[in-house]
């Protein structure tokens, strides 16, 4: 497991263009160490913006309705990172908290447009939902309105990690870390205009994400068993 300040300390290392131990801290540094901090951190941030599924940056969430509130944003929710809801058939459950779990049962995706059909329009009568959408502004919207309290739960994607002071550790698995240090390289190898050591850097980084993609992405299953 890596740590920022160690990452940055690679990358050093491994660009052949800092003496020593260096930095010794992600903060207050200026010239060439500044730009190995950066582009550690914009490393990082790549990474995680190159797929949309990765594993690790799913979460859950359990949270509670209000009678007759069908629309929640992710504040009004506490969920501080979220950056999508997951809406998969299947992915959100519902039960009434007065009974628990033993009523607990899916609840239906449907698009904004029918959301709005259905649910949006005339006067509209308080039960127990059955169906959820998204806004176009991202709030999570429950249909029919709930007709009192009730405990959701599903998963949500989230927002990249961002990698600020020494001892932030990134999200993934650990055993990936090197990729960043590549991509990093990659990075800095171009602000360099250095070719050759470009050349290395982006031979590694394809190949720690390739392997990456293999570990932290869904598989893919058809008839007979998942694809590799």
């Amino acid at each position: 497991m890596a740590t920022f300040l160690q990452l940055c300390q690679s990358v050093a290392r491994d660009s052949g263009t800092v003496s020593g131990a260096q930095p010794v801290s992600v903060s207050g540094q200026s010239g060439r160490l500044a730009k190995i901090v950066q582009f550690t951190a914009e490393a990082w941030t790549d990474i995680q913006n190159a797929r949309s599924a990765w594993l690790w940056m799913r979460s859950e969430f359990e949270v509670m309705t209000i009678a007759g509130t069908a629309e929640y944003t992710a504040a009004a929710w506490n969920l501080t990172d979220l950056a999508e809801w997951i809406v998969d058939d299947g992915s959100v459950t519902l039960y009434d908290q007065a009974i628990g779990p033993a009523d607990e049962h899916q609840i239906e995706p449907i698009s904004w447009d029918r959301y709005r059909r259905l649910y949006g329009r005339g006067e509209q009568v308080a039960q127990r939902p059955i169906v959820f959408s998204v806004k176009p502004n991202g709030a999570f919207l429950l249909g029919p309105a709930p007709d009192g309290a009730y405990v959701v739960r599903g998963e949500y994607r989230t927002l990249p990690q961002v990698l600020t002071v020494n001892a932030d550790t990134p999200a993934m698995p650990a055993r990936f870390h090197d990729a960043i240090k590549w991509r990093a390289l990659q990075l800095l190898a171009e602000h360099d205009e250095a070719p050759t050591a470009m050349a290395t850097a982006a031979t590694n980084y394809r190949r720690m994400l390739g392997d990456l993609e293999r570990d932290q992405l869904p598989q893919i299953i058809i008839a007979g068993g998942p694809l590799a």
